[in-house]
């Protein structure tokens, strides 16, 4: 019995010995946290160990280094869809699922051709069709092709080509009908080597004329303007009034315009002013009535300033203002005012006559001499000075000639002239 309680007494040392203030202190053997330099560190252990081999959780060695490693590893296995970098870009790699061989048709349409399903030839069913060329200084519009204007050519797929045979443009007026040839639309002519449109009439002051067949749609009301650009020898005139153009004959006129002439200014052969005028003839009580505006020599100046030594626009225009029982008659060159003419009226008008309208001529026997281009006849009116540009169809032209080789009205009448002795030029204003 004493030696229990001497052993019990021993025990209550021992564990008294272990707590402290705050209770029982636990004793344990020291933990083996992968001290690299400690010999008693465990070889197993798989938390941060560096030299251990086994490790697969924090080896810096492991994801560079490891063949088998399917990751990270560039050196990987070469048939890895994951991270090779030589895998998606190999069209040829025999594991790569996402660079299959492109089909045909896909390859056809990569080169910019078409797919044909049904072509005959297995050759055939990748083609394209190549316009031929423009020449740099030319324009299609005056342009026409011999024997096409495009040819096919056909994909080669062995060799990823195209192929067939190709053309080059050539201006050939020969009669040869190979591909890509052209000659000249009938509207131009070959000029300094290329096609040019043509785009004036040329009369020649003594024989040339275009005659057009008389409509009603020609005979003019309260609302118009006859315009057109004109070129003429400045230096050259006649003392004739030469006629741009004219509806009526001899003895029924209806109105006119005449390009620039000359006109004696006093008693000497060469005291001349250039003189423009342009007007209408009207039923008067018992005669004919003339309404006319004309320089005279008291604005041959002002004439002066407005004419250009080359391609001139004139034009003359007639309006009624009701709200001042007024009409006027004005003529411009080059958009400026030249004359003008007014009276008390509201019923002023051309008079309705059945005699063809002619181009460059009267029935006086009188004859233009110069080129003209787009001469039309219009509902609209000027009534202000202006800059005059090119000239156009609107929905208001009764008629336009373009003279593109042709005397033919470009409106949508269809009031074309018949020519006589007249030429086409490429000298235009525009």
């Amino acid at each position: 019995m004493r030696f229990f309680n001497f052993f019990a007494v021993v025990c209550l040392l021992f564990f008294f010995a272990g707590c402290g203030e705050g209770g029982v202190t636990r004793v344990v053997p020291e933990a083996d946290t992968d001290d690299p330099a400690d010999p008693t560190d465990d070889p197993t252990d798989d938390i941060d160990d560096p030299t251990d081999p086994t490790d697969d959780t924090d080896d810096p060695t492991d994801d560079h280094a490891n063949p088998t490693d399917d990751t990270d590893d560039p050196t990987d296995d070469p048939t890895d869809d994951i991270d090779d970098p030589t895998d998606d870009e190999d069209p040829t790699e025999p594991e790569n699922d996402s660079d299959d061989p492109l089909t045909d048709e896909e390859k056809c349409a990569a080169a910019g051709g078409t797919w044909d399903d049904f072509a005959e030839e297995d050759f055939e069913r990748c083609y394209k069709i190549v316009n031929c060329m423009i020449p740099e200084d030319e324009n299609a519009e005056y342009m026409v092709w011999l024997n096409g204007e495009s040819y096919t050519l056909y994909f080669d797929f062995a060799n990823d080509t195209w192929t067939g045979e190709t053309y080059g443009t050539e201006y050939n007026d020969s009669g040869d009908t190979e591909i890509c040839h052209y000659i000249c639309a009938s509207n131009a002519t070959r000029e300094d080597g290329k096609c040019k449109p043509y785009c004036s009439a040329v009369f020649d002051g003594s024989s040339s004329k275009i005659e057009v067949a008389h409509n009603d749609m020609l005979n003019l009301e309260h609302f118009w303007t006859i315009e057109a650009w004109v070129k003429q020898d400045l230096d050259d005139l006649s003392t004739n009034a030469l006629p741009i153009v004219r509806k009526g004959g001899k003895l029924d006129s209806s109105y006119y315009l005449t390009a620039l002439h000359e006109e004696k200014k006093g008693l000497s052969l060469s005291d001349k002013y250039k003189k423009l005028y342009g007007g209408f003839y009207y039923e008067g009580n018992i005669v004919d009535q003339e309404f006319t505006a004309e320089t005279d020599s008291g604005d041959a100046e002002d004439l002066e300033d407005a004419l250009n030594p080359g391609w001139n626009h004139i034009a003359l225009s007639f309006y009624i203002k009701l709200q001042e029982s007024k009409a006027y008659l004005r003529l411009y060159v080059n958009g400026k005012l030249v004359a003008v003419k007014s009276t008390q009226s509201t019923d002023l008008a051309p008079k309705t006559v059945s005699d063809a309208l002619t181009i460059g001529y009267s029935a006086k026997k009188v004859y233009f001499k110069g080129r003209i281009d787009q001469l039309k006849i219009t509902r609209n009116y000027y009534e202000d000075e202006f800059t005059p540009s090119q000239l156009s169809v609107d929905s208001n032209t009764i008629a336009f000639w373009d003279f593109s080789n042709t005397a033919d009205d470009s409106s949508e009448n269809g009031l074309n002239g018949i020519g006589t002795n007249v030429t086409y030029s490429t000298d235009c204003a525009f």
